[in-house]
């Protein structure tokens, strides 16, 4: 094939990059437009350099635009395209693609089922389309069946192990991070939440439970752990809050919902507010009241999650009292009460025929209206203009799997690979 050499660039009539690199191999790879460069080596470092190029800013857009997957394989080239495609600048790039939602297929939901699952976000959207299901193995030491997710952030998951150990994980790139011991909580915490901080460029994992103070109080003690420092810190006496489970994540804050509830020959919620735990200024707060609707209902629990930038929280209504299952409220403007609404009722009817439903978790709402739920038996989607579930995933044990959406990414949770990131 004719090609036209200018400049040291090489570019082909065929959309192929030709790398021509005496470190390594010839290869091509179908992406338009690349150019041919050279790895540059620091004599009196000894060690390489991102490698100088005129058109280094296209190159790293046009690869900012490619999935994990590829960027892996083409990582592998050579000592130069492992360089540019480590670069900060490039998994910053990426990043910002990736969690905006600009990448195609980046969105995928982490099923922690036995064994672990990822599932193609948009998939889930098309109801005739088949939802890929990619099993996804954990680096050793780490067991799944002895794990729980604490949260996801940038395409980092954190994990907690159940003997108490505390992991950092890419599911793309597999790179994997062992916290350093909790010294503080003897016993599994009773909440938890994992986020990242803008204010100091670094990532938080946070533990907590309930204590006594000196004057027989009862007091929230928190472990924090920030990766850049390595370490964790004990922060002691806060304002008392019950708070269980993992926090949801939005605003760089973690948000729980705390109730009372009074056995009264069946679980009955009192009252319930929203707990935000943010993330800078490291203390805990209520956030505006829930919908004063929810003060008129009898129901015996009520949850919270995340969907498209917004909060919402869901409520199981007593079937004594309601023929409603579960009712679902958005907050379609952050922090704003007015902004609580009503957007799916689930009738009670539809989940006599799905076996083994004690306890149900709401993943996400799909934009298509599809609300995507995981319980006992599996993973199943509600769809509120046909009032009908289809299954999507099956499990083989009867067990409630955690689910969580991350995002494809190329970040490390090793500190050296993106401290200027």
């Amino acid at each position: 094939m004719e090609s036209v050499r200018e400049n040291k660039l090489v570019w082909e009539v065929k959309p192929t990059l030709i790398v021509d690199d005496p470190g390594c191999t010839s290869a091509a790879f179908n992406m338009a437009g690349l150019q041919n460069w050279r790895q540059k080596l620091d004599p009196s470092a000894g060690v390489f350099k991102r490698p100088l190029i005129d058109s280094d800013d296209i190159i790293i857009d046009i690869l900012s635009r490619l999935p994990v997957k590829s960027l892996l394989q083409f990582r592998c080239v050579c000592k130069s395209w492992h360089t540019l495609i480590s670069d900060s600048h490039l998994v910053r790039k990426h990043l910002r693609r990736a969690v905006r939602g600009v990448n195609a297929n980046s969105s995928k939901l982490l099923i922690s089922n036995s064994p672990l699952y990822s599932i193609d976000y948009e998939a889930l959207e098309d109801v005739n389309s088949f939802v890929a299901i990619k099993e996804l193995h954990l680096p050793a030491p780490l067991v799944l069946d002895r794990m729980s997710i604490v949260g996801s952030c940038n395409g980092l998951i954190c994990l907690h192990e159940n003997k108490g150990d505390f992991f950092l994980w890419n599911p793309c790139t597999r790179d994997t991070l062992k916290l350093p011991g909790v010294t503080y909580f003897p016993s599994s915490p009773m909440f938890y939440g994992f986020g990242y901080d803008s204010t100091i460029e670094d990532y938080k994992v946070i533990v907590g439970g309930t204590s006594s103070s000196e004057s027989g109080l009862l007091t929230t003690t928190i472990a924090l752990f920030t990766l850049k420092s390595g370490s964790w810190r004990t922060v002691q006496d806060l304002n008392y809050v019950k708070l269980n489970g993992q926090g949801c994540l939005l605003n760089e804050a973690l948000h729980w919902v705390e109730f009372e509830w009074r056995w009264e020959g069946y679980f009955n919620v009192l009252s319930s507010r929203i707990i935000t735990f943010d993330l800078a200024g490291e203390e805990f707060q209520e956030m505006v009241p829930l919908s004063s609707y929810l003060s008129d209902q009898k129901y015996i629990s009520i949850r919270i999650g995340t969907t498209t930038n917004c909060l919402f929280v869901y409520m199981f209504n007593h079937s004594n009292f309601s023929d409603i299952a579960i009712t679902i409220w958005v907050m379609k403007e952050y922090g704003v009460k007015e902004s609580w609404t009503k957007i799916i009722d689930i009738p009670l009817e539809l989940f006599r025929p799905l076996q083994g439903v004690f306890f149900l978790n709401l993943i996400c709402i799909l934009e298509s209206g599809e609300v995507c739920m995981s319980y006992s038996s599996g993973l199943v989607s509600y769809n509120p203009k046909e009032n009908t579930f289809r299954s999507v995933l099956s499990s083989p044990v009867i067990l409630l799997p955690e689910a969580i959406m991350y995002v494809e990414t190329l970040v490390s949770p090793v500190v050296e690979s993106w401290a200027d990131i």
